[in-house]
């Protein structure tokens, strides 16, 4: 007798993926976070982004996060803020690790209305349909994964996420050379719509360089679904 076919649930398999497919990033943040590099890397992050919400017109604040861990950046600013109230934040990251870590994190913080972890793949179009646009969007971690030529495409899609003057806050690793944030601040200077340079500060140890830019743009339209970027654990590295 011939094996039944067996068919395969998409959605089924999709949360599979997320479990277990993506092995490598399993506890990466707190792995990553006891090195003294990443330490600082997260208070500067979170430097601008407190400087950010400071800043921040009265009235409600929106943030994403691309490939946000397990937010510990935006919570540990969220919880001791004084604009906290007026925020609602999207936090997107496909290893579910992670979003575990970050939804204890925000319930101890008292921000489980605040911060919203969507467990979704943040190199994809449509997990943003329902939360952009922002005014602060943070891009943290993420340039070193993105291949070259695919950049721009990344750029595009940030001003697309930004509200019109709103914020993004970027980093890029540099302990092996300062060229390497350079071609990040060249591609948000030779982009249309325009950006302006907010601050730059680099870590105290040289080996991270944290940028926040404000969106000078009209609102961009911004695609339904589509690939972003591929992300790649060593591209431009």
């Amino acid at each position: 007798m011939l094996e039944t076919e067996r068919t395969v649930d998409p959605m089924k398999l999709r949360q599979w993926l997320r479990r277990f497919g993506s092995g490598e990033w399993g506890g990466w943040p707190e792995q990553a976070y006891q090195r003294d590099a990443y330490q600082q890397r997260l208070s500067a992050v979170q430097e601008h982004l407190a400087e950010c919400l400071d800043t921040a017109p009265p009235g409600p604040v929106h943030i994403i996060s691309i490939c946000a861990g397990d937010g510990r950046d935006v919570i540990g600013v969220l919880e001791s803020h004084p604009r906290r109230d007026d925020v609602s934040a999207w936090l997107v990251e496909s290893n579910e690790q992670s979003v575990d870590f970050g939804i204890r994190r925000a319930q101890s913080a008292g921000l489980e209305r605040t911060v919203n972890f969507v467990n979704e793949d943040a190199t994809d179009y449509v997990t943003y349909r329902n939360m952009a646009p922002a005014d602060i969007v943070l891009v943290c971690g993420v340039w070193g994964h993105v291949p070259t030529p695919e950049r721009k495409l990344l750029l595009r899609a940030i001003a697309s996420l930004c509200k019109p003057n709103g914020v993004v806050i970027w980093t890029r690793g540099v302990s092996k050379g300062m060229h390497r944030l350079h071609e990040i601040e060249a591609l948000f200077a030779e982009s249309p719509p325009s950006w302006t340079t907010a601050r730059i500060s680099l870590t105290s140890d040289k080996k991270w360089g944290v940028v926040t830019h404000r969106y000078c743009g009209q609102t961009l339209e911004r695609p339904e679904a589509g690939r972003i970027f591929r992300f790649e654990r060593s591209a431009g590295r």
